[in-house]
């Protein structure tokens, strides 16, 4: 069976690895790995989540770690090969004499199911997706409105699906406020319906920003509901920043091209395979100013990373523009982030910087840049 890059064999008395790529081989720390029973001390799993890969931890008798990472599509062949590793220490456990050991327990991700966490979706920028039976909500819309007797609000809403709904299966709520005020229209409730089932199985409690506009008359009341929604596949990233080192997300703004994409499709390949659905997929990437020596001169462009693995570059002339925010916090330590949309597939990939120039970025932005520069 295949992980994400490597490919693995186990036939209950012996396990085999090989790395397909040098990322993979630094990963599994060697070029092959061959274990038998009494190689292997420990096995550990940790479970794949939406936005990033799972990993099985193998510690052998030289002491040194070996992880395989895996896919969620994936992650069944290797929850099966990670109960099969655990039998496998039992049993060689007993041949030898010893006490039998307690079966491993599974980490947490494994066996409980985690407490819900909110999700800010991605928008388009403006309140372009209706809502739909307001009318059927105008006593909870009265008091989110207030007193006035005409007005707007923005605020926070949250999608929660409803399967349970006897006229449409993929029927999604939209509530504010924990207050019911609307459903999205049947067609766009099934073109969300995938991402919002892989949000819902991931404990993740979809949100977006929201407008509310409401007219008072004498015995009478008028209200809407509308949405900022990104397109389906492009509603939130399908991997996730490590927060564990300093960073910055550079806010969206106009769109860049990359360039040699194609000599990176061992990286973007496996990505647009997580894609939902298989046609473009959103990603954070880190951006790094690197020289690239040419036949007569060597220059400095971004390079652009996912997961620590290029992905492809800017131009001289769009790196030029934004050096000056990549550099300082590079210097400083500090990982600069920014939305990359993907289009494509395991064949053929186009990359697409999302990002405000320098001239663009809000003020606040430049302040906490300024900030952490300093500070750093």
């Amino acid at each position: 069976m295949d992980g994400y890059g490597i490919s693995v064999d186990f036939d209950g008395l012996q396990l085999v690895v090989e790395p397909k790529n040098a990322v993979a081989e630094a990963a599994l720390g060697r070029r092959r790995l061959v274990v038998t029973g009494p190689e292997l001390v420990s096995v550990s799993m940790a479970r794949a989540g939406l936005f990033r890969n799972g990993r099985l931890d193998l510690v052998v008798r030289d002491g040194q770690p070996c992880k395989l990472h895996f896919t969620r599509r994936q992650q069944a062949d290797f929850e099966r090969l990670y109960h099969g590793l655990l039998s496998f220490r039992v049993e060689v456990a007993n041949v030898a004499g010893m006490a039998r050991p307690q079966p491993e327990r599974l980490r947490p991700a494994l066996v409980e199911r985690p407490a819900e966490k909110s999700l800010r979706l991605r928008g388009k920028g403006w309140f372009g997706q209706e809502v739909v039976g307001e009318s059927h909500y105008f006593q909870d819309l009265r008091r989110l409105a207030g007193k006035a007797s005409t007005g707007e609000r923005e605020t926070i809403a949250q999608l929660r699906r409803e399967p349970s709904n006897r006229h449409d299966r993929n029927a999604v709520q939209v509530l504010v406020d924990g207050r019911l005020v609307g459903y999205l229209p049947r067609e766009s409730a099934a073109e969300y319906a995938t991402s919002l089932k892989l949000l819902e199985k991931s404990n993740r409690i979809p949100e977006c920003r929201a407008r509310l506009w409401w007219r008072r008359g004498p015995g009478d009341f008028i209200a809407s509901v509308s949405l900022d929604l990104a397109d389906p596949e492009l509603l939130f990233p399908i991997n996730e920043i490590d927060d564990r080192s300093p960073h910055m997300m550079v806010p969206a703004g106009r769109s860049y091209q990359l360039t040699r994409e194609n000599e990176h499709l061992d990286v973007l390949g496996p990505l647009m395979g997580r894609a939902h659905p298989q046609s473009r997929a959103l990603v954070l990437a880190s951006l790094h100013g690197v020289e690239r020596t040419g036949p007569r001169s060597t220059s400095e462009v971004v390079a652009v990373r996912v997961d620590g693995q290029e992905i492809g570059e800017l131009t001289k002339q769009t790196s030029a523009k934004l050096l000056p925010v990549v550099r300082p916090l590079q210097n400083a330590g500090i990982t600069c982030y920014a939305e990359v949309v993907l289009t494509g597939n395991a064949l053929a990939v186009e990359a697409k910087l999302n990002i405000s120039p320098p001239e663009d970025l809000p003020h606040d932005f430049v302040q906490r840049m300024q900030k952490a520069v300093q500070r750093a």
